[in-house]
């Protein structure tokens, strides 16, 4: 099934907040989107990609070999994370996946073939917002470079992280998962039954739901492989955000005993789907 990433995503980013159901997010705890954690099972592999390749600047290496942050030009991380194994997707399994944005995306095409980058698709595709087009990292994860052409974009430094969510099989029960229990709130119900873009309190943009018919849900593996990424949730008080997931029947792995990692403690979730996500308490 062709992998379909991000479609309208100037609404996503820029459209006004729409009223939500009063009964949403109202308990949930106040957590926010932290980042795109890449997982890869080589890092010097991953750096020759997403810096040399790419073109990504590195902000942080203090955890190399096992992690490092790229900047991605924005308030959301995007980190290269190193795992024991990855677990590969079939094409219809849920997944999370992100975009990233490119100036001129005939440039990025030429670009990307004069290194060799493999191709997921042979030729652009229109979406609701510009062109795109699919390229694979060495690992085989798919990713997305959109141009946006629907309005006049000042120049940056590309590429930069640009839009992510999850691909999920159920709209109804992921809206309920993200928005009544982890307390995101709907921006708007007009693209359903296909998208759902969800934001924080302060009306920002937190994420995309899209369902896609086909798409399957998966059981989790997590133990023993991760997947190819991993959406990194934030919160002030991991005590307090574990104690009020519990309470909205929210699955919390590994016996809901806070790991550590490189930027603080951190909880693994998993949705309906088997998709696993992270709350991170940073800790300086």
């Amino acid at each position: 099934m062709k992998m379909l990433i991000y479609i309208a995503l100037t609404l996503l980013l820029s459209c006004p907040a729409g009223q939500s159901n009063p009964n949403e997010a109202e308990t949930a705890p106040l957590i926010r989107t932290h980042g795109v954690k890449i997982n890869v099972d080589d890092m010097e592999k991953a750096l020759s990609f997403y810096v040399g390749k790419l073109g990504f600047e590195v902000e942080d290496r203090s955890g190399h070999p096992g992690y490092v942050v790229l900047k991605s030009d924005g308030r959301n991380r995007l980190m290269l994370n190193r795992v024991k194994k990855l677990r590969k997707p079939n094409p219809s399994d849920t997944r999370f996946s992100f975009t990233l944005q490119v100036n001129d995306l005939d440039r990025a095409i030429e670009r990307m073939r004069s290194l060799g980058v493999e191709f997921a698709e042979t030729g652009r595709r229109k979406e609701g917002v510009g062109d795109a087009i699919s390229i694979k990292d060495p690992f085989g994860r798919t990713i997305s470079l959109m141009h946006q052409t629907i309005v006049k974009v000042e120049p940056f430094k590309e590429p930069k992280l640009y839009n992510f969510g999850f691909l999920i099989p159920d709209m109804e029960a992921g809206r309920v998962f993200y928005s009544r229990k982890l307390g995101f709130v709907v921006r708007s119900d007009k693209y359903l039954p296909l998208d759902l873009p969800l934001g924080h309190r302060d009306k920002s943009f937190a994420f995309m739901l899209h369902y896609r018919p086909g798409v399957q849900a998966i059981k989790s593996n997590h133990s023993t492989a991760a997947p190819f990424n991993t959406l990194v949730f934030e919160t002030h008080s991991l005590q307090e955000a574990v104690k009020e997931l519990e309470a909205h029947g929210v699955r919390i792995l590994s016996g809901r005993k806070p790991q550590r990692g490189a930027r603080g403690v951190y909880v693994e979730i998993e949705d309906p789907f088997g998709n696993v996500s992270e709350i991170l308490e940073v800790v300086n």
